[in-house]
C-alpha cells in the first residue's frame, strides 16, 4: 500500500492520469481512476474526481476507456456527500460559463449530480444562502440555462436534460435556451438537437417547441438574406440538408405523437405570415392522412391572405406603418422549391397535392398553382408521372364551367418550355389521346398545342393521334369534328416539309405510307395524309369547314412548301361556289351554299372564310411564286369588280322582306349576315392589296355603301333599330384593317395616297363603322384567352393608339367621346395582357419607349376637355391617365390635377363621382390622412341636410369644394363611403396581420378616429330612405364598430394597461359617433309611419329588417368588449356610452309639449268629463 500512495505524493492525480494516457495505457488508467474513487483512506477523492471530469473533457479517449470512467464517476457521484456534488456541479458551472471548447462526454455526470442533489435532503450554503438539496438543483438549472452555452457542448448539454426530471417551468426554460442556441452549432448538429427537443414535446410542451422551433429558423433564414451573396452559397446547401433533415424528424415524430400534429396545425393556422420552414412544416405534415386535409386548407388560406397582403401593401400606405412588409408568394414558393431539390425532398408531394389545390381555386390563387405544378415537373424526374396523371385525369374530366382551361394552359407552358420533358410521359399522353375529342373545345386547343410538338419524336404517338382525329372528324358530335381540324392542322404546322418538296404532289394519293421512322423526308407523306383528311372534312357542316379555311394560312406560315397542295384546295372550293362567267351577276352562288332545314336555314359553305384564306394564302406566295396565284388573282379580282355592281336585289335581299328566325325569314337573315362578312372580307382586300389608286377607291366605296345598306336592313329588322349596328356575328374585319383604315382616315401622312385617302374620307359613316368595329374588337381580345396569332397584337394597338391621339388632338374632330373611350380600353388591354411588351407599345405609339411619353400627351388632351366642357371625353382619359400614372408611380402629380378639379362647379355628377372615385384611390396608396373625405363630408352634408335639424339657418353655409351639388350630393357619399370602407378593410388587416406594440396601437387607434370622425358627419347626412346610399351607409357604420372591436380585443390580450390613444377612440366614438348613429336609426324609421302599404316603403323594411339588427349587434359587442376591457384595465371606458335602455328610445320634447297642452286645455273646459274618465279609468284598473 505504501508504494500505491507513494504514486499520489510524488505525482498530482491529474499528472498521474496524463501520463498514463500518453503511455496509451487504458487499462491502468481505469484501474488507478477506481482505486482513487472508491479508496476510503484517500480524503481528497472529490479532487480526483474533479482531475478525472476535466480529464474527460481534455482529451480524445478511446470509446470504451470513456464508458467505463463515467460509469465510476455515476457510482461514485451516487454516494457523495452533498459538498461533493456541490463541488462538482461548481466545477461544471465553471466550465460552461467559460466557454472552454470541450469534448462534452463528462455532462452525463452533471445529470447524475442533479438527480442525487434531488434526493438529498442535507442544506447547501450558495452566494450567502443557505438551499436544500433540491432548491440548490432548480437554483443550478436556471443558473446553467442562463448562461451561454459552449458551442461544443450544447448538444451534450441537451442529452443531459434528457436524463433527468425537471418542473413545466425548468423544461420550458430549456426549450427556449436550446432553440436559441441553434444558429450558434454547425449544420450536422441542428438535426440532433431538434431531435431532442421532439421528446421533450412528448413532455408535454408541444406548442413550445413548434413556436421557438419556427422562430428560430426563421430568423436564421432572414440572418441568411442579409448576408454575402458568397456567403449565402457556401451555407445554403449545409443548412438546406440540415433543415430537411430536421423536418424528417418531425414527420416521423407525429406518427407516435398526435398532439404534435395539432399543435403544428394550430400553429400554421395562426401564423400571420408564411415563411418557408412555416410552409415546409406543413407540406412534411401533409404525408399523414390524419393531418393532410386540414393541413392543405391551413396553407391555402395562408397564401389566400399572402396574396391580399400584397395587394394591400400595393395599395395603402397605412398598411407600411403596421404589418411588415413581407416576401411575395411566388418568392417563397421558389425558395422551397429550391430547397425541396436540395434536402427537403420530404415536402415535395405536399408541394404538389398545394398545387392542385391552388390550381382547382380561382383568381390569383390558381396562377400560384400553375407555377407550383410547373417547377416541380421541371425539377423533380420522380414526381413527373404523378403530376401528369392528375393533370390528364382533371382535363379529361372537365366541364365548360370549371377551371379546366388552366389544366390545360398549365399543360401547354409545361410544353413550350421542354418538348423532352414531355417526352418521357409518352405513353401517358398516347393513353389519353383518345379523350381528348370529348372535352371542351377550348381546352382540347391547349392540350394538342402541348402534345403536337411531342409528336414529331414519337411515331406511335404520331399514329395514334392521326387515327383518333381520323374517327373525330367524322363523329356525331360536332365539337369532336372541330377538335379534330384543330389537331390536324396543329400537325401540319409542326411537321415541316424541306426544301425537296416535290410541287407535283398531288391529293388525288389514295394511300400514303406515314408509318415510318421519324425522319424529315417522312414529314411530306404525313402533311400530304392529313390534307387527304382536311379535304374529307370540308364536306362537314359550316363549321368545321370555316375551322379548316380559317387555320390554312398559319399553316402555309409555319410550313410554306405546302403551299401548292393548299392553293389547289382553296382554288377547287372557290369555283365551286362561284360564277366563272364574267357578266353574270351576282359572282357568287350564295343560295347554294346555305342550307334549308325543317326549322331553321343554316350557312353550309362559309364563303366569307374561303375568301380570307384564299386572299391571305395568295398574298403569302406572290411574293416567291407570282405565276402560281395568278388564276387565283384573276378569279379574285372578277369576284371583286362584280361585287361593286351588285344591288341588293341581285343577292336575292329586300328591305320589305321577313327577316325572322324560321321559315323564310331565317333565309333572308342568314343570306344578309353572310353578304355582310363576304363584303367585308372584300374591304378588307382592297385595303391591303388596292395600292392606294383612285379605282381602289371607288371600288371601296361601293362595297362599303352596299354593306352597310345590309347591316342597316339587318339592325331595322332585328329591333335594333335604324342606324344602329347589329350584334348577332362578329366582324370579319382584322384588327389590322381597323389600324389600317384609321391610319387613313386619321393619320394620313402618306402624299401617294392622297386621293385614295380622299375617297374614303367622303363615305358617309365609315369612321363612324371603323370606331365600332374596333370596340368590338377590343371587347373580344379582353375576353380571348387564345395565344395564336397574337404576335404583332402589341404593335397593332401601338399603331391604333396613334390614331387615336391624333384624332383628339384636332380640334372639332368628330366622334371624340367614342376616340377617348377607345383609347382607354388600348392602354387596359396592354396593361393587363401585354405588359412585357410596354415598350414596343410606346414606341408604336408616341415614337418613345418610355411610359411617361404617353402619359404627357394624354394629360393635356384632359385639360383640353375639361375647359371645353366635354365631360364625357375627360371621363374616359381620366380612366386611363390613372392607369399611366400608376404604371409611371407618379400618382402625386395626378393627385394635383384632382385637387384643382374640386373646386370646379360644373362638372357633371358621373365625372365628380369618377374624379373623387380614383384621387380617393390614389390618397390611399399615398397618404395615411382622412382631411379631404372630412372636408368633402362636410361639404357634402351641407348640400344634403342634416336629419337633426330642420332649421335651414343652422346649417353649415361655408362649402371647402365647389363639386358638391344637389345632383352629385348623393353619388359623392356613395364613393366617400365606399373609400372609407376601403381604409376600414386596411385597418382590420393591420389589426389581424400587424406588428405588436404600443407604436403600432396607436396608429391604429389614431387611424380609427380620423374613420369615426368621417362616419358621425356621413351619418348625419339626410340621403334618401330607400337609396342604396343609406343601405351602404349602415354596411360601413356596422363594419367600423366590427373593426373597433377587434381593436379592443387587441389591447385586451396585451396586458401592458389602457392606451391614452384608445382612450380618445372610445371618448369620441361615445360622444359623437354613437349619438349620431341613434339619430341615424330613428331618421330610418320616420317614412314608415307614413305610406306604410307603398312597394318602396317595402323595400326599405326589407332592407332595414337585414342591415338595421346586425348594426345593433355590431354596436352591443362593442360595448361588452369595452366593458370587458374596463373592468380588466379598472379604467371607465364606457363613461360616454349611452346605456342600452336609453339608447333604444329618444322623447321628442316638442311632442310632448303640444300634448300636455292640449290636455290642459280640454281640462280646463270641460272638468266634468275629466272625472268620469278618471273614474272609468280607475275602473278599468280595478278589473
Amino acid at each position: 500500500m505504501a508504494n500505491k500512495y507513494e504514486i499520489i505524493n510524488t505525482q498530482s492525480e491529474e499528472e498521474r492520469m496524463k501520463l498514463l494516457v500518453k503511455k496509451n495505457n487504458a487499462g491502468k488508467l481505469v484501474e488507478f481512476a477506481k482505486n482513487l474513487l472508491f479508496d476510503k483512506k484517500i480524503t481528497v477523492t472529490c479532487k480526483c474526481a474533479i482531475s478525472l471530469i476535466s480529464l474527460l473533457e481534455q482529451q480524445d479517449l478511446v470509446k470504451q476507456v470513456t464508458t467505463e470512467l463515467i460509469t465510476a464517476l455515476n457510482t461514485f457521484v451516487s454516494s457523495a456527500p452533498v459538498g461533493s456534488l456541490q463541488e462538482i456541479s461548481q466545477h461544471f458551472l465553471d466550465v460552461i460559463m467559460k466557454s472552454n471548447n470541450s469534448c462534452g462526454k463528462s455532462f452525463e455526470v452533471l445529470g447524475q449530480v442533479l438527480n442525487c442533489l434531488e434526493a438529498c435532503r442535507q442544506t447547501v450554503s450558495c452566494d450567502g444562502e443557505e438551499f436544500t438539496g433540491p432548491e440548490y438543483r432548480s437554483h443550478l438549472i436556471n443558473k446553467i440555462c442562463s448562461v451561454r452555452w459552449p458551442q461544443n457542448n450544447i448538444l451534450h448539454i441537451g442529452q443531459m436534460f434528457q436524463d433527468i426530471t425537471v418542473s413545466q417551468s425548468e423544461m420550458a426554460f430549456f426549450i427556449e435556451k436550446i432553440c436559441s442556441s441553434l444558429s450558434l452549432v454547425k449544420f450536422d448538429v441542428v438535426p440532433q438537437i431538434v431531435h431532442l427537443l421532439l421528446l421533450s414535446a412528448a413532455k408535454g410542451h408541444h406548442k413550445k417547441v413548434v413556436f421557438e422551433l419556427t422562430s428560430n429558423f426563421n430568423d436564421m433564414e432572414e440572418k441568411e438574406q442579409n448576408d454575402q451573396e458568397e456567403m449565402k452559397r457556401d451555407v445554403e446547401s449545409e443548412r438546406s440538408q440540415a433543415e430537411g433533415t430536421s423536418l424528417l424528424h418531425i414527420s416521423f415524430a407525429v406518427k407516435h405523437d398526435l398532439e404534435l400534429g395539432k399543435a403544428i396545425n394550430q400553429h400554421i393556422k395562426s401564423s400571420k405570415k408564411l415563411t418557408p420552414f412555416t410552409l415546409g412544416l406543413g407540406l412534411s405534415l401533409t404525408q399523414h392522412d390524419r393531418f393532410s386535409e386540414q393541413v392543405l386548407s391551413c396553407l391555402k388560406g395562408g397564401v389566400s391572405r399572402a396574396l391580399r397582403g400584397s395587394k394591400l401593401w400595393a395599395a395603402s400606405k397605412f398598411i407600411h406603418g403596421v404589418v411588415d412588409e413581407s416576401k411575395e408568394v411566388k418568392q417563397l414558393l421558389e425558395v422551397v422549391l429550391r430547397k425541396s431539390n436540395n434536402g427537403w425532398d420530404y415536402v415535395t408531394e405536399g408541394l404538389i397535392k398545394l398545387g392542385f389545390i391552388l390550381l382547382d381555386s380561382s383568381g390569383s390563387e390558381s396562377d400560384v398553382g400553375v407555377f407550383i405544378l410547373e417547377e416541380c415537373y421541371k425539377l423533380h424526374v420522380h414526381c413527373r408521372s404523378s403530376v401528369m396523371t392528375d393533370l390528364l385525369h382533371r382535363i379529361v374530366t372537365s366541364s365548360p364551367l370549371t377551371s379546366g382551361t388552366l389544366h390545360s394552359l398549365l399543360l401547354a407552358r409545361i410544353s413550350r418550355r421542354s418538348v423532352q420533358l414531355l417526352l418521357s410521359q409518352s405513353n401517358m399522353l398516347k393513353d389519353n389521346l383518345s379523350n381528348v375529342p370529348m372535352i371542351p373545345l377550348k381546352n382540347a386547343s391547349c392540350v394538342l398545342r402541348a402534345v403536337v410538338p411531342v409528336m414529331r419524336y414519337d411515331t406511335s404517338l404520331r399514329d395514334a393521334a392521326i387515327l383518333t382525329f381520323r374517327k373525330s372528324l367524322f363523329s356525331k358530335n360536332p365539337d369532336s369534328r372541330r377538335i379534330a381540324v384543330f389537331g390536324l392542322t396543329e400537325m401540319m404546322k409542326k411537321f415541316k416539309v424541306g426544301e425537296n418538296y416535290s410541287q407535283s404532289s398531288q391529293l388525288s394519293c389514295s394511300q400514303v405510307q406515314v408509318h415510318l421512322m421519324v425522319t424529315d423526308d417522312i414529314n411530306e407523306a404525313v402533311c400530304t395524309e392529313i390534307l387527304l383528311l382536311l379535304k374529307r372534312g370540308l364536306t362537314q357542316q359550316g363549321s368545321v369547314r370555316s375551322d379548316i379555311y380559317n387555320r390554312l394560312a398559319s399553316i402555309l406560315r409555319s410550313n410554306s412548301k405546302l403551299y401548292p397542295m393548299i392553293l389547289q384546295l382553296l382554288e377547287e372550293r372557290l369555283v365551286a361556289v362561284t360564277e366563272q362567267d364574267p357578266g353574270i351577276l351576282p359572282p357568287i352562288k350564295l343560295g347554294n351554299c346555305i342550307a334549308v332545314l325543317p326549322d331553321q336555314s343554316v350557312l353550309r359553305e362559309p364563303v366569307m372564310d374561303l375568301l380570307r384564306a384564299t386572299f391571305t394564302c395568295c398574298a403569302l406566295v406572290r411574293p416567291r411564286e407570282p405565276d402560281d396565284v395568278m388564276k387565283l388573282d384573276e378569279l379574285l379580282t372578277s369576284v371583286t369588280l362584280r361585287s361593286t355592281k351588285c344591288d341588293l336585289e341581285d343577292w336575292d335581299l329586300d328591305k320589305g322582306a321577313e327577316f325572322s328566325n324560321t321559315g323564310v325569314g331565317s333565309r333572308n337573315s342568314v343570306t344578309a349576315l353572310s353578304l355582310t362578312a363576304i363584303l367585308e372580307v372584300l374591304l378588307e382586300n382592297e385595303l391591303n392589296s388596292g395600292k392606294g389608286t383612285t379605282e381602289s377607291g371607288e371600288r371601296f366605296k361601293k362595297l362599303f355603301r352596299s354593306m352597310y345598306s345590309v347591316q342597316e336592313i339587318l339592325s331595322e329588322k332585328q329591333g335594333g333599330g335604324r342606324g344602329k349596328k347589329s350584334k348577332t356575328t362578329l366582324s370579319h374585319f382584322s384588327l389590322e384593317a381597323v389600324d389600317m383604315l384609321l391610319d387613313y382616315l386619321i393619320v394620313n401622312d402618306m402624299t401617294e395616297h392622297e386621293e385614295f385617302v380622299g375617297n374614303l374620307k367622303t363615305v358617309t359613316n365609315l369612321l363612324t363603322w371603323t370606331l365600332g368595329l374596333l370596340s368590338d374588337h377590343l371587347k373580344k381580345i379582353i375576353s380571348d384567352d387564345e395565344e395564336e396569332d397574337n404576335k404583332n397584337q402589341v404593335y397593332t394597338l401601338g399603331s391604333i393608339t396613334k390614331s387615336l391621339l391624333c384624332h383628339l388632338s384636332r380640334d372639332k374632330s368628330l366622334f371624340r367621346e367614342q376616340a377617348a373611350s377607345l383609347l382607354d380600353k388600348s392602354i387596359r388591354v396592354v396593361n393587363s395582357s401585354h405588359m412585357d411588351k410596354l415598350e414596343e407599345y410606346c414606341e408604336t405609339s408616341t415614337g418613345s419607349s418610355e411610359i411617361t411619353s404617353l402619359r404627357d400627351k394624354i394629360t393635356p388632351l384632359f385639360h383640353k376637355a375639361v375647359i371645353a366642357e366635354d365631360f364625357t371625353e375627360a371621363q374616359h382619359l381620366l380612366s386611363a391617365m390613372d392607369v399611366l400614372y400608376n404604371m409611371c408611380g407618379t400618382q402625386s402629380s395626378l393627385e394635383d390635377i384632382l385637387l384643382k378639379l374640386l373646386d370646379n362647379p360644373s362638372l357633371t355628377s358621373g365625372f365628380s363621382k369618377d374624379v373623387v372615385s380614383i384621387l380617393f384611390s390614389s390618397l390611399r396608396r399615398s397618404s395615411d390622412k382622412l382631411d379631404i373625405q372630412l372636408a368633402l363630408a362636410r361639404d357634402i352634408l351641407a348640400e344634403m341636410g342634416d336629419i337633426e335639424t330642420e332649421d335651414e339657418e343652422s346649417m353649415i353655409d361655408e362649402v371647402k369644394y365647389k363639386l358638391v351639388s344637389e345632383n352629385s350630393a348623393g353619388k359623392l357619399l356613395s364613393v366617400l363611403l365606399t373609400s372609407v370602407d376601403s381604409v376600414l378593410s386596411d385597418i382590420e388587416w393591420g389589426i389581424q396581420q400587424g406588428k405588436s406594440g404600443d407604436d403600432q396601437s396607436d396608429l391604429l387607434c389614431q387611424y380609427l378616429m380620423q374613420v369615426a370622425t368621417v362616419l358621425s358627419v356621413c351619418l348625419t347626412c339626410k340621403s334618401p330612405h330607400s337609396s342604396s346610399t343609406t343601405d351602404l351607409l349602415s354596411r360601413t357604420t356596422k363594419k367600423f364598430y366590427n373593426t373597433f372591436t377587434l381593436q379592443i380585443k387587441r389591447e385586451s390580450s396585451h396586458n401592458n394597461g389602457i392606451l391614452k390613444s384608445l382612450e380618445k377612440l372610445a371618448k369620441l366614438v361615445g360622444t359623437s359617433t354613437n349619438q349620431k348613429l341613434y339619430s341615424f336609426l330613428i331618421y330610418l324609421e320616420q317614412p314608415l309611419s307614413e305610406n306604410i302599404g307603398t312597394a318602396q316603403n317595402a323595400a326599405t323594411i326589407r332592407k332595414q329588417a337585414v342591415s338595421v339588427p346586425g348594426l345593433i349587434y355590431a354596436v352591443e359587442q362593442c360595448e361588452r368588449n369595452l366593458i370587458i376591457l374596463s373592468k380588466k384595465t379598472k379604467t371607465d371606458l364606457m363613461e360616454h356610452f349611452k346605456r342600452s335602455p336609453a339608447r333604444d328610445f329618444k322623447v321628442n320634447m316638442k311632442v310632448l309639449e303640444e300634448k300636455f297642452t292640449k290636455v290642459e286645455e280640454d281640462g280646463e273646459d270641460t272638468e266634468k268629463p275629466k272625472k268620469k274618465r278618471k273614474r272609468g279609468k280607475n275602473k278599468e284598473n280595478d278589473d
